[in-house]
């Protein structure tokens, strides 16, 4: 965001600050080697996906002479994805990518293959492949499971005894495909997680116009999302700081605004920017925020070390550093028991919004602990029964006066029942991940059919129940048209899609083991036919639910595409997006096997899903502005559609 002269510093360039004020900045921006990096860290996944792609496409070439193309699918409806994602080859630099490798001052050449897992922990590589545990939750389970029932549907489809298969083995699509499962979020260089010392003074912000005009930033954007952190004391910081120079603030508080400055950077400041850029701008507030906390989140604790961490792992599940996120999550959890978040008693010597501020900092802990816990895979690090507080108040807290007592100041609906709402909705998410994942923790037991079923049908109330008693103001759809209701109110117009899409995505979780059923039934040679039956009798309804969910992500994302900023962080978008698509691809798998599926007395038909592929084709061309990824995500998309035509 500017400032009020119309510009904005460079983190690059900042400028250190005397007792009396902030001196004034550079604005000329140098090339740096971190902005380098970071665009071959993205060129090192784009390479990824470009494999998965030649794969597939080699693959598909073996075939081209069964005609199986036309017999699933028109040419013309092929071609209308194509067109949709680009037809540029793989194999060649992509649009803009040789004038952003001269921006950065550096040609990309020679990218290293030897990544970790992304920050969501979604695409996983070779080195953490014994290290990292990706369970029954996790995306990367779930492809494994496409892969499997990828691999048999092509073998059927190239007839018994052939060994001209589409995919000739389970283990080569596993290997392709375990590579991707989200297109990665904003790039970061994995040596900016290890660079902290490379900054010289850690005891830079920039111009105070500039600094207040972010901070206020990040609590329109994120900060109304997750409203953990008072404002006001944050800016009254920032003042105190220009004031009286740095000795009057504590080392905390820095780390704090320096990760508030590296979020608002990279998601809010500069949304037309190459989000290549707003990356490595970013990391330069993330670099100075972990140099300045040093062992500090190992020594005595207080509420700024957890919204400090609380934040950190936040910011790091948009980057491709997965161990580093969970172990930063797995200290936040820590530092918030060691701080006695989780009991009430514990705050009764602070003041009402004080104790209000602790209880938000604890049921974020709690959300973001359901959020990587699912996209992980693994058991979540708090305990239902450890979740015993009573919610938050549904009002903002710059509208509380502090003293023994809440006082909200009179006013409209505040965006805090947006907080609530979400906190909620995670504690059904806890209950999915419990009943239908086993806690992630990773068993052989298969639960039975039937009890499977029965689990489905609770929780399906449970979020039924959860939906029912939403305000008006968090149930609007400006996606929609028909409802009249774009534009009316932007806030809860952004609020509303971004926790539609959230209940949205959980719901899929929900309904995601009785498709995994249905994909059993297409690896294994000698399917249960007792299974087969139930499946066949009951586990339609179960099936359709999911498969709507994802087709009205897709809808939504694609009529909103044109105004990302309603779907919030980009990444995101293009996650729920890509794994919606991922679950119209499987539907898509289970009717090629069986015909019989989408009969007349299903409301889906495979017109309706190939149809949502091509809106999620759209939509991920347009999401992150354009970003390489996510037109390699969306060109991804187009072979996957190709592979479905291929199998039937």
């Amino acid at each position: 965001m500017a400032s009020d002269n119309g510009s904005r510093s460079d983190p690059r360039r900042p400028t250190s600050m005397d007792d009396s004020g902030y001196s004034q900045p550079s604005f000329k921006r140098q090339r740096t080697a971190l902005a380098c990096n970071s665009c071959r860290v993205s060129e090192g996944h784009e390479a990824r996906l470009s494999s998965i792609e030649q794969t597939l496409q080699l693959l598909l070439e073996e075939n081209r002479q069964r005609d199986r193309q036309q017999a699933a699918w028109g040419v013309a409806e092929l071609s209308s994805i194509d067109s949709q994602c680009g037809t540029y080859a793989t194999s060649q630099p992509q649009e803009g990518d040789a004038a952003t490798a001269s921006h950065y001052g550096n040609p990309v050449a020679n990218i290293p293959e030897d990544d970790t897992v992304d920050g969501m922990g979604a695409i996983k590589f070779a080195d953490e492949q014994e290290s990292g545990f990706f369970g029954p939750s996790s995306t990367v389970a779930f492809i494994k499971q496409i892969a499997g029932a990828v691999a048999a549907a092509s073998s059927a489809a190239a007839g018994p005894g052939s060994e001209d298969h589409v995919l000739p083995s389970e283990s080569r699509v596993d290997g392709e495909l375990l590579r991707v499962s989200r297109p990665a979020s904003p790039v970061t260089n994995p040596q900016v997680f290890n660079g902290a010392s490379d900054i010289a003074d850690v005891y830079i912000l920039p111009p105070e116009v500039d600094t207040l005009n972010l901070v206020r930033l990040f609590f329109k954007d994120t900060g109304m999302l997750f409203p953990y952190i008072h404002e006001q004391s944050v800016l009254d910081g920032v003042k105190a700081v220009k004031r009286d120079g740095f000795s009057s603030a504590r080392r905390s508080w820095l780390c704090l605004l320096n990760m508030i400055l590296a979020f608002v950077t990279c998601i809010s400041a500069q949304p037309d920017q190459p989000v290549e850029q707003n990356a490595a701008d970013s990391n330069v507030y993330f670099m100075r925020a972990q140099k300045l906390s040093g062992n500090l989140t190992f020594k005595n604790v207080n509420i700024e070390i957890v919204q400090y961490l609380l934040l950190m792992t936040q910011y790091l599940q948009g980057t491709h550093r997965s161990a580093q996120t969970w172990n930063v999550h797995g200290l936040t959890v820590k530092a918030a028991l060691q701080l006695g978040l989780h009991v009430e008693n514990a705050s009764s010597g602070f003041n009402a919004v004080e104790r209000e501020v602790r209880k938000r900092t604890w049921y974020g802990c709690i959300i973001l602990d359901r959020t990587m816990s699912m996209t992980f895979g693994r058991p979540p690090a708090i305990p239902t029964e450890h979740v015993r507080m009573e919610l938050p108040v549904s009002a903002d807290l710059g509208s509380l006066i502090s003293g023994d007592e809440f006082q909200p100041e009179d006013g409209g609906t505040s965006t805090a029942v947006f907080f609530v709402a979400t906190i909620t909705l995670y504690q059904i998410l806890g209950d999915i991940i419990a009943n239908q994942y086993d806690q992630n923790i990773g068993t052989s037991t298969h639960t039975s059919l039937s009890c499977l079923l029965e689990n489905t049908i609770r929780l399906e109330g449970q979020l039924l129940a959860w939906k029912r008693v939403l305000p008006d103001t968090l149930s609007r759809r400006p996606w929609d048209v028909k409802s009249g209701e774009s534009g009316a109110d932007v806030v809860f117009d952004k609020l509303s899609v971004i926790l539609t899409l959230r209940y949205l995505n959980i719901r899929t979780l929900l309904h995601r083991p009785v498709l995994a059923r249905y994909l059993e039934q297409l690896r294994v040679q000698d399917p249960d036919q007792n299974e087969m039956m139930w499946m066949q009798r009951f586990g339609q309804p179960y099936l359709e639910a999911c498969i709507e969910s994802a087709s009205e992500i897709i809808t939504i994302v694609h009529n909103l595409s044109d105004t990302p900023s309603t779907l919030g962080a980009w990444w995101f978008s293009t996650y729920y997006t890509f794994n919606a698509a991922l679950i119209i691809f499987s539907a898509l798998l289970i009717h090629a096997n069986d015909k019989s599926w989408l009969g007349s007395q299903s409301n889906i038909s495979a017109t309706d899903l190939r149809a949502s592929l091509q809106l999620a084709a759209q939509a991920l061309r347009k999401l992150g502005n354009g970003a390489r990824l996510s037109r390699r995500c969306c060109k991804f998309l187009a072979v996957l559609v190709r592979t479905t035509a291929v199998t039937g």
